[in-house]
């Protein structure tokens, strides 16, 4: 039963360099009406006074001066130090902001901002002013990428150029789930680290069962759960075993030898034992082979260490008074990267989570909430400017969710708001407060039923509000089409105490289940050409990895040639490449007014990526890839060599997966691979195929039109479908089964049963013992077991019958129904007859789409 107890539990959800210098001030606690902080670090309280020294000699300085010097002069940064007369470098003097520019020369890498020193040092905590080390990096990251030109400028431009490429290494790597040696070595880990979580009390907080839960769970029950979570936290060039520990790498180690974390009476000592396992743990992870020496490769890369960061290419950020990407990657802080002042920090509860890639999860009354004294500068900009837009990328979880739930929202409870972004099933909603509206933000303007704009998958969302055009909605870079019923009005009224929220109301009881992976505030109305700029721009911690292959074209120019793909962490467990393009950059100490040689007709043939020393059985998209280089075809933006990407499975970490590339032809180098020839599958004796199956997409709808009644041609139940039939099962082979499969199977069910409940003759036909009850309220429609069974027995005698070969087991299957049915009443008891409704289209979908249908 535990796929039916899996689907019930979705189906509930569905339904309903510097040193010397101290630490930052401390500060005393204000807390505000919301229960938040007032007096966070980086709530700016103490700032500095206006600048009066020499002009900027330079434009470059001027950007220093606006995009950094400025922003980090106040005592509360880094000017109660680093002054004028104070601690070398003095990289924030007042007196002079040209020699300041020159002394923070030193300490920033302007070609990779990331690594500046100053970064380095913020982020290990020196006189940080965030509660969060990995904020006050971000902050400084950006701070330094406006100032170069490379980050929040009006309009971002990335410039491609040559990497610190390498030869391929062939290194130990801890294997993934699916991966020959998978279980190998999960049982190695079993065998020598894994036991010591136990033994330093870990699973009292990283196991999924525990009283209280936190991820990473590399100390659950379940031992490959338990792998999978540890997997990132140990490094396999860990430094020589001897207790100085001065090389240790591993997370596990660190965490004992220098955070003095569940350490007991010696750190040291424990910290010592754990490396003694680590090292026992990769003496027994296999060694991989070695490449073969015909095969056809280009240099080799590492994403953090050599991409070129892609994220916000040709964004427009002009007007942005708040931004959060989510980079932090940890912690409780998610820092404002937008660069105005006051920094507004959220502050994530135990409902939050990050996920790969850059982005939060909100589930379980999860939110993400500034407080009201740095929140006031959005309404302090925007009642001046009288024009707003809130810009965001959004993965809801299901188009279920109702309230609305709310995405984003500048608020102080149910029923007074500033503006909110918030959904109701297929629907975006924007409130908003102005002249023309109350102070709840009503009327709304929503999305179009019919249209359906919102679905639960990775959308990008931005709404916009001017007194001319009123407010607007964009989803995906186009407008909806749907108009305010209200004149604009005035923003005069804004409540300045109001606090900013992402997934939930400050009430807590409106939560939104879902993703956000960017979010901005702006204190004008977009444009239609800045959204769609913004959306071709896209999301998340993308980079451009450039593959040398200088070496294989045969083109001596002058030129460096490179295939480049987009390459970004897609989510906790794989990377995306896409888009991949011939670019050639000039080699350096060659003359910059040479052209580069015509050349044509040089084949490429047969490309795939290899990571860690080995090709990747799964995710080869590249292989049927045949084309020709040619000069002729070369443009701007180099030569398109195909338009479709593939996913890739994350093994040691986008710091340490080393990527590669591998051709059957390029040039006038070959190895064209011959692949296996299909032949009948002979069986293996003890072995037999499955003896049962699947339904596929159309036996699905079929079977679920049949069994409710409801025509297959009723238009919701095909528009579901066209939206999910490509999710649906495509084989009836039980062996091709994957979870995307139950999830399409499952938004099916519920708009069957939704409209089978909803249509008065077909319910009272199918559930005739419950006609009276659809009435009731849900306390007194479900009082009783002879109610329940009036819906589960017609349920179970539809969808699974009787006398089969192979079924659910009778009296397993009514007794989960019934507790999922006494679970949502004991929720809802105080619902009135359409929460019954609710509750019954529930349990419906949850017995429609389980494997007694799925499965034939």
């Amino acid at each position: 039963m535990i796929i039916f107890r899996t689907l019930a539990t979705l189906v509930i959800a569905a339904v309903f360099i510097l040193s010397g210098c101290g630490g930052g001030a401390g500060t005393q606690e204000n807390v505000d009406r919301n229960g938040i902080s007032d007096n966070t670090p980086g709530s700016d309280a103490s700032t500095a006074g206006p600048y009066t020294g020499p002009v900027p000699e330079t434009a470059d300085i001027l950007r220093f001066k606006t995009s950094f010097f400025d922003q980090y002069r106040s005592d509360n940064r880094c000017g109660s130090c680093h002054n004028t007369g104070g601690q070398a470098p003095q990289f924030v003097r007042e007196d002079n902001v040209n020699q300041a520019y020159t002394q923070a020369l030193s300490i920033v890498d302007l070609d990779n901002p990331s690594a500046s020193a100053i970064v380095a040092k913020v982020g290990s905590g020196h006189n940080c002013w965030s509660a969060s080390t990995a904020v006050c990096a971000t902050e400084m990251t950006r701070a330094i990428e406006a100032w170069t030109g490379s980050g929040n400028s009006g309009s971002t431009v990335i410039e491609l150029r040559a990497p610190l490429d390498h030869e391929i290494t062939v290194t130990k790597q801890l294997p993934v789930a699916g991966a020959s040696d998978y279980s190998t070595v999960v049982s190695a880990f079993g065998a020598t680290v894994y036991p010591l979580f136990s033994d330093y009390g870990c699973t009292g907080c990283h196991a999924s069962g525990s009283a209280t839960p936190q991820q990473p769970y590399f100390a659950s029950d379940d031992l490959n759960e338990a792998y999978d979570a540890a997997r990132s936290k140990i490094d396999l060039d860990d430094g020589a075993l001897n207790r100085a520990l001065p090389d240790a790498l591993s997370r596990f180690v660190v965490r004992l030898r220098s955070e003095f974390h569940n350490c007991g009476n010696s750190c040291a000592s424990g910290a010592y034992e754990m490396l003694t396992e680590v090292k026992d743990f990769e003496s027994r992870v296999p060694s991989p082979s070695q490449i073969p020496a015909d095969w056809v490769t280009s240099k080799a890369l590492i994403l953090e260490q050599d991409g070129i960061p892609a994220s916000g290419g040709g964004r427009v950020d002009a007007g942005a008074i708040a931004k959060w990407d989510f980079s932090e990657g940890s912690g409780l802080i998610a820092g404002d990267s937008s660069g105005v002042n006051p920094q507004m920090q959220l502050t994530l509860n135990n409902g939050v989570s990050w996920v790969g890639g850059n982005g939060l999860q909100f589930q379980s009354g999860g939110r993400a909430q500034a407080n009201t004294a740095t929140s006031k500068k959005l309404s302090d900009k925007i009642k001046v400017s009288g024009a707003y837009s809130v810009e965001a990328w959004v993965a809801s979880a299901n188009v279920t969710q109702e309230g609305p739930a709310r995405i984003i929202t500048y608020s102080a409870n149910n029923d007074e708001r500033n503006f909110t972004l918030g959904q109701t099933l297929y629907n975006y909603n924007f409130l908003h407060r102005s002249g023309t509206t109350d102070g709840n933000g009503e009327v709304a303007l929503s999305t179009a039923d019919d249209d359906e704009d919102l679905q639960a998958t990775l959308q990008h969302v931005v709404i916009t509000f001017d007194p001319i055009a009123g407010r607007r909605i964009y989803v995906n870079g186009t407008w909806t089409g749907d108009t305010d019923t209200v004149d604009g009005g005035s923003l005069s009224g804004w409540d300045d105490s109001f606090a900013f929220i992402l997934g939930n109301e400050t009430t807590g009881d409106h939560q939104w289940e879902g993703i956000l992976r960017f979010v901005a505030v702006y204190d004008r109305a977009l444009t239609q050409d800045d959204i769609t700029k913004n959306f071709a721009a896209g999301v998340g911690e993308k980079y451009y990895l450039l593959f040398n292959v200088t070496d294989l074209v045969d083109i001596d120019d002058g030129f460096s040639s490179y295939v480049v793909f987009q390459t970004s962490i897609f989510d906790s467990y794989s990377y995306l490449f896409s888009q991949p393009f011939l670019y050639r950059i000039r080699q350096s100490g060659t003359d910059t007014n040479a052209e580069q040689d015509s050349y044509t007709s040089i084949p490429l043939e047969g490309m795939r990526i290899g990571i860690n020393g080995k090709e990747p059985v799964t995710g080869q998209a590249y292989t049927q890839l045949k084309t020709t280089l040619e000069n002729a075809l070369y443009g701007t933006n180099g030569q398109v060599l195909s338009s479709i990407g593939t996913v890739l499975p994350l093994e040691g970490g986008s710091n340490s997966d080393e990527f590669f590339l591998t051709f059957e032809r390029l040039g006038s180098h070959d190895n064209v691979r011959i692949e296996g020839s299909v032949s009948a599958a002979v069986p293996v004796a003890g072995e037999q195929p499955p003896v049962i199956g699947l339904r596929h997409f159309e036996e699905v709808t079929a079977s679920m039109s049949v069994i409710t009644g409801v025509p297959q041609t009723n238009s919701n139940v095909t528009s579901t479908y066209q939206t999910v039939k490509q999710q649906l099962p495509t084989s009836t082979s039980i062996e091709t089964f994957v979870s995307a499969n139950q999830m399409a199977v499952a938004q099916m069910a519920i708009e069957y049963c939704s409209e089978l409940v909803d249509d008065t003759v077909l319910r009272n036909g199918f559930f005739p013992g419950f006609v009276l009850n659809f009435n009731l309220g849900v306390s007194a429609a479900f009082n009783t077991p002879l109610q329940r069974d009036a819906i589960i027995d017609p349920l179970f005698a539809r969808v699974v019958g009787s006398n089969m070969d192979s079924q659910p087991n009778e009296i397993d299957m009514k007794n989960e129904l019934d507790a999922l049915i006494m679970e949502l009443a004991a929720r809802h008891s105080s619902g009135n007859a359409t929460d019954t409704q609710k509750i019954v289209k529930a349990t419906c979908a949850a017995t429609l789409g389980s494997a007694a249908l799925l499965v034939q």
